[in-house]
């Protein structure tokens, strides 16, 4: 399929986010600690620089999830009768503690609850912001689908602290909606996020609220997005989307090398998969290129371990493509249509 062009030129990090600003109210809660740790976040990429630790870790504390949305990994991996997917189910309540205590100690800024799976199916999510936040961690997020988010469980959310909440929420229309999330209803998820805001508006005005759309390039979705700005402008801060990508049937198609491209992902953040694995970037659904164990490692031993530091080599070094999986990702292919076609 062809990509849909961004207008902004300028090289940016985060490449396949874009984003509709309605609202920065909330960053005038935030402190200068939290504005440096943003100005890294975009710097670390840019000068492939590696801290000592991650700035953020994702942790995926399931990998159930109540939809079966067709364009997720999750769910294509459902399908596959040969190789199924296999279920870890949950992150018990000490082992979160104990990833939590060990990015603390080492300075991590950010924590995201969520991966494949659904953050709101885990009956500690809210114990999980709360001890987050009571350790010091600046930015506490995870992105949800809203069917579970009642006003019961925001209420408890914004008490525990949640810093960012990222909504999927793909068009205004009915049956487009339900297409995309399979299993719920756009009156139900619409009826949550209103009463999200209301009560995040009332009393916990620091909170990010984002909705986020997976695009096509197709002038349907385009004019859904459209609807999206009229719908939500002046209720949530903000509406992204991030461009979608059909994969090879055959799973083994690579694609052209893209010259200045290293994923910013290997500088910024690290992913703690329900299973134990810990991989490098939201794109190996398949466990690919596991770099460690975080049931079996010290975290502060993973960011740093020799296997880490050679796909970093390799990218800073403008060698991503000596890597198998990063040859059959898409993001060099949309950064060489963005920034590097006339």
């Amino acid at each position: 399929m062809s990509v849909l062009h961004t207008e902004k030129k300028e090289e940016q990090v985060n490449i396949n986010a874009n984003e509709i600003v309605f609202s920065k109210k909330w960053e005038s809660y935030r402190g200068e600690d939290y504005a440096e740790y943003r100005v890294n976040w975009a710097k670390y990429p840019k000068e492939r620089f590696v801290s000592h630790f991650p700035l953020n870790i994702d942790i995926e504390t399931t990998d159930l999830c109540n939809l079966k949305c067709p364009m997720c990994a999750r769910t294509i991996k459902d399908a596959d009768k040969e190789n199924p997917i296999t279920k870890s189910r949950y992150i018990d309540k000490e082992a979160y503690m104990d990833i939590i205590d060990q990015a603390v100690e080492h300075g991590v800024k950010a924590v995201k609850l969520q991966y494949l799976g659904e953050p709101l199916l885990h009956k500690d999510v809210v114990f999980q912001v709360e001890y987050a936040k009571k350790k010091g961690v600046l930015d506490v997020m995870f992105n949800t689908n809203a069917v579970l988010l009642t006003p019961e469980l925001s209420a408890k959310l914004l008490e525990a602290g949640i810093d960012k909440v990222f909504i999927s929420f793909d068009a205004v229309n009915p049956k487009l909606y339900e297409q995309q999330r399979v299993g719920t209803t756009i009156g139900k998820v619409i009826d949550n996020i209103y009463e999200f805001i209301k009560l995040r508006d009332k009393f916990y005005p620091q909170t990010h609220i984002r909705l986020s759309m997976v695009m096509y390039d197709d002038p349907i979705w385009k004019r859904q997005f459209e609807a999206m700005k009229v719908m939500w402008e002046g209720l949530v801060d903000s509406l992204g989307y991030g461009i979608f990508n059909e994969r090879h049937p055959d799973k083994k198609h690579e694609y052209e090398k893209a010259e200045g491209f290293a994923c910013e992902q290997l500088f910024q953040r690290m992913f703690l998969k329900c299973n134990g694995n810990v991989t490098v970037c939201c794109v190996d659904d398949a466990d690919e290129y596991v770099v460690g164990n975080w049931r079996e490692q010290r975290l502060i031993d993973i960011w740093n371990s020799p296997k880490y530091k050679e796909i970093r080599d390799l990218h800073a070094s403008g060698n991503y493509d000596k890597i198998a999986m990063c040859r059959r990702c898409f993001l060099p292919d949309l950064y060489k249509k963005t920034y590097c076609n006339s």
